[in-house]
């Protein structure tokens, strides 16, 4: 059996719905009912904010939806570029060549707000909804000068019948797991417009995440073919001898727990989906698919796995960011 192609092994983790997702989702959704024109999101690194936008750009069909399960609107996602822009040309040529709509080196800012708007008008008309939900990662790059750019796209859309969702997912390191929200510091045209809610993105937290998530590998997670869950593909014996992944959580939260006091960590129940999804890739393709007669992990296995996913490391770091805003 050839594990290479497996799509557990593509970079960044292959992604998995989880309870952060659906809080997330929920939350966009809520906020689309109740008019507003977007909201920003906030959240450390390695929680899983890129990957749950992964999943809800791919997944459209199964989110964004009305009380009768009709689809309501489309998705789209880019990540907002580092460095200084010092014009709405330079801003909307960002924007365009991010959604690959453009290669341009420079683009006029009429011609790349018409295409913008233009990309959300053709998305939508293909659909024949009139809602796109638009997710900006790394949007803590966006200046105070190019959210009101990007409110001359939301007016032009408006006028033609059409949303413009923009949901802004903000890298927020200096304060670790625990968020904050800077709305107070914005003019009241913009906090009417984008920021009337706030959603702090949390890590996996509590067993009962941890064990959905690895529920995910025992039924969604499917490959070459539907009737495959990843579990089973990487422990078949086992997998049809009533074994699954979910059934290890007390097992791999132990783990966890022994490593974190081990190193002088404090109690967690929160788990990056950084780690997290680098321990499953682990145990199930290094541990169950290699072990002739693999019929459960030992807590040596979920040692190996934890430290080979660089859990301590990651977890050195939320731990200091945290202590500096207690101490602040």
């Amino acid at each position: 059996m050839n594990f290479d192609s497996h799509p557990i092994f593509l970079p960044n983790g292959f992604q998995i719905s989880t309870r952060p997702t659906e809080k997330f989702a929920n939350f966009i959704l809520q906020n689309v009912e109740e008019d507003h024109h977007g909201v920003p999101a906030y959240g450390g690194g390695g929680l899983g904010k890129t990957s749950a936008q992964e999943y809800l750009t791919e997944h459209v069909a199964q989110w964004l939806i009305d009380a009768e399960r009709r689809p309501i609107g489309v998705a789209s996602r880019l990540i907002m570029p580092s460095g200084v822009r010092r014009s709405d040309a330079a801003f909307y040529t960002a924007m365009n060549n991010r959604l690959k709509l453009s290669n341009a080196d420079r683009l006029a800012p009429q011609k790349g707000r018409d295409r913008l708007i233009n990309f959300v008008k053709t998305r939508c008309g293909q659909a024949q909804l009139p809602l796109m939900v638009m997710f900006i990662d790394n949007a803590q790059r966006i200046t105070r000068a190019e959210y009101d750019y990007l409110a001359d796209v939301d007016e032009q859309l408006t006028d033609a019948r059409l949303r413009l969702f923009l949901v802004f997912v903000r890298q927020s390191d200096a304060t670790g797991v625990d968020v904050t929200d800077d709305w107070s510091d914005y003019p009241s045209h913009m906090v009417r417009r984008w920021f009337m809610a706030t959603h702090p993105f949390q890590p996996l937290t509590g067993a009962e995440e941890v064990q959905h998530a690895l529920s995910r590998y025992d039924t969604s997670a499917t490959w070459p073919t539907p009737d495959m869950p990843f579990s089973r593909y990487f422990a078949k014996a086992a997998f049809e001898g009533g074994w699954t992944l979910a059934s290890e959580v007390h097992t791999i939260l132990e783990g966890v727990r022994v490593l974190r006091e081990a190193n002088r960590l404090p109690p967690s129940e929160g788990w990056p989906m950084a780690t997290f999804t680098l321990t499953v890739r682990h145990l199930l393709a290094s541990v169950a698919g290699i072990y002739p007669g693999f019929k459960g992990f030992t807590p040596a296995d979920v040692q190996q796995a934890l430290l080979a996913s660089g859990y301590l490391r990651l977890e050195f770091v939320r731990c200091k960011l945290m202590s500096v805003k207690e101490a602040a």
